[in-house]
């Protein structure tokens, strides 16, 4: 695997990404595949929306993704390593299929929940699972993590940029790593993401010109949680490195869903309705009304916690203790600031 073919795997996905999307964006529209203004999900006077915007950005992802993870995975990886990279991406289709039908159908939660959980099971049947645990803790653990990263990524899509620049920073998190661990497979597939994600923001960054709908979101998510689980395959330098790393790089969307199913859950609402009490919708009023103010932060944070997973991984086990204990008790610290942030009624009501 050479650094030339790596950078190339990014670019390739950048490029298809930033040439297909606005291309896909006119289609969108045409066809009335759109989002129009919802005011549950976010005050009229702060959304930068007065109109409708198009919708399945996670098409034009997933082609860079799978165009540059496909011809440099044949490329670049063993047979062992491209197999399951080939059975990956092909999962990956279908939670973009699924996703696709939500942006049209709209089914109920259940529903969606049971293909996720079907997609969860074939995908420790044919992929794997996380390593450093028993197998009868790890399986079931894979599954809940796939089923509970695909609903992250979809419920952290709520602002403009928000999902897709922290899977940009999330992946590069991955890659880095990938390499640290001398694990391949996630440094190619974390890069081909890193480039479709960040060519897929240049036009979803505030004020949004496309939206990744569910299609891009449970398609991201899945992705977040196998890369995740196949990171754990690498060369750590001790357990606590190999389970705790790759939680730390997940970690800013599985707060955000901690965060919003306890409010909701504490206020006597329904789980799955959604809301504006989002982390970042808590941020963007602490910090102004601010989407740009918001995105800021949480990407800031991402990247801290890229850092602190790196010195996990590679850290003697004490410091690496501690460095976790920092990044996760930082993360409840800011949950519960958050949480004592007032909303008016129109931008907390469901």
């Amino acid at each position: 695997m050479t650094v030339g073919g790596l950078i190339l795997t990014a670019i390739t996905a950048f490029a298809v990404t930033v040439v297909l999307t606005p291309l896909f964006r006119l289609m969108a529209l045409s066809i009335g595949w759109e989002h129009r203004p919802d005011p549950r999900k976010w005050k009229r006077n702060y959304n930068p929306h007065s109109a409708s915007i198009a919708l399945g950005g996670g098409l034009t992802m997933f082609a860079g993704i799978i165009v540059s993870a496909s011809v440099y995975g044949a490329i670049l990886l063993s047979p062992s390593q491209s197999q399951p990279a080939f059975v990956l991406l092909l999962f990956a289709a279908c939670a973009l299929l699924l996703g696709l039908y939500d942006d049209w159908r709209s089914p109920r939660p259940v529903v969606r929940l049971a293909f996720q959980t079907i997609l969860g099971v074939l995908t420790v049947s044919l992929l794997g699972w996380v390593q450093g645990l028993p197998a009868l803790l790890a399986i079931p653990i894979t599954v809940f993590g796939v089923v509970g990263l695909m609903n992250s990524v979809n419920m952290m899509d709520n602002m403009d940029g928000v999902a897709s620049g922290l899977m940009t920073l999330t992946m590069v998190g991955y890659a880095l790593l990938g390499i640290l661990t001398k694990n391949e497979m996630v440094i190619l597939l974390s890069l081909a993401v890193v480039g479709a994600t960040f060519g897929f923001w240049l036009y979803n960054r505030p004020p949004a010109l496309i939206f990744m709908g569910d299609t891009g979101s449970l398609m991201l998510g899945y992705l977040l949680a196998v890369i995740g689980t196949i990171s754990t395959w690498g060369e750590f330098a001790h357990w606590f490195g190999r389970l705790f790393a790759p939680l730390l790089l997940a970690s800013v969307f599985i707060t955000d869903t901690t965060f919003v199913v306890l409010w909701r859950w504490r206020h006597g609402l329904p789980v799955m309705q959604g809301d504006r009490n989002h982390t970042s919708h808590r941020l963007a009023v602490w910090l102004g009304h601010s989407e740009w103010r918001a995105n800021i932060v949480l990407y800031s944070v991402q990247l801290f916690m890229n850092t602190l997973a790196i010195i996990v991984a590679i850290a003697e086990l004490p410091i690496a203790l501690i460095a976790a204990l920092f990044g996760f008790g930082g993360l409840i610290a800011l949950g519960w600031r958050l949480w004592h942030v007032q909303m008016d009624s129109q931008s907390s009501q469901t």
